[in-house]
């Protein structure tokens, strides 16, 4: 039997969340400005999507935790470039990074988590499969800087257009979580199908939060899906027609993510149910 794998599952997912936070931070622990971004907290849903992901494939703690934290070092530097890219003062409650520490520290704090990012897919034990991690990595990564450039530059006249941005700015980090693990278990001909599932569930997100942000996002003059549907409507009809898209996507999303091997999806599938409720609930409301 795999010590690895005994290991792994004599622990409980408390204890590999420990175990992760200390290799998040052990990363840049001598970086002040990135070890103060990732001690604001965070979700730490993608490493927790990826960690299912790598227990219901079949992976070991160490691969497992490789993954995650590559997935989770990424999403962080992304936060911080995004802060000081959107002139957002506070991250979670607290001072951004860059308003903490100037913006010239937040761009190589941010440099800094994006490079240990790709540095920890070196822990990886299977070496034959370094190449198509980091290439996938790398493709991922370009799409989100592609989808932030865009999102920069606001050129949205459309739903079609607006989906584009959503889906390039956040969906692409977010989809590593699956593709990762499915690449490390062998599993890399499911990546496709992974992908446009978590794509679909990216819009939804971002749809499900413009419902709640209309009115503030209407005037600071942010794009925002209900107002951009509103421009051939009401805001009623807007908010119902934003909702009716997201319950599709959403739908569509669980759907896919159930025909994903060995139910590694399972996380992701629990995540679209949780938000589908939220936009059903908003609609009572």
């Amino acid at each position: 039997m795999n010590k690895s794998k005994t290991k792994s599952t004599s622990k409980n997912s408390l204890q590999v969340m420990e175990l992760l936070e200390k290799e998040l931070f052990s990363s840049v622990s001598e970086n002040s400005a990135a070890c103060y971004h990732l001690q604001s907290g965070g979700s730490r849903t993608r490493a927790k999507l990826c960690l299912q992901a790598c227990e219901a494939l079949s992976l070991n703690e160490q691969t497992a935790l490789t993954l995650a934290s590559c997935v989770e070092l990424l999403h962080n530097a992304s936060l911080v470039h995004d802060d000081l890219q959107d002139n957002d003062a506070q991250r979670r409650g607290r001072a951004s990074v860059w308003s903490r520490f100037g913006k010239d520290i937040a761009l190589c704090a941010g440099d800094l988590l994006l490079s240990k990012a790709y540095g920890a897919l070196s822990d990886i034990e299977d070496v034959a499969k370094l190449p198509a991690l980091i290439r996938c990595v790398s493709n991922n990564v370009s799409k989100t800087i592609e989808g932030q450039c865009k999102d920069i530059h606001q050129q949205v006249k459309s739903l079609a257009d607006f989906e584009i941005i959503a889906a390039e700015k956040s969906g692409p980090l977010l989809q590593l979580s699956l593709a990762l693990p499915l690449i490390a278990a062998n599993y890399e001909s499911a990546v496709d199908k992974a992908s446009e599932a978590i794509r679909q569930f990216a819009i939804a997100y971002q749809i499900a939060d413009d419902m709640d942000d209309w009115q503030a996002d209407l005037a600071n003059g942010q794009l925002n899906v209900v107002n951009l549907l509103a421009r051939e409507s009401d805001h009623d009809q807007a908010i119902e027609l934003a909702r009716t898209r997201a319950q599709y996507l959403l739908k569509r999303c669980e759907l896919e993510l159930k025909e994903l091997p060995a139910n590694c999806g399972e996380s992701a599938i629990k995540a679209c149910q949780l938000l589908f409720k939220t936009v059903c609930r908003s609609q009572n409301e």
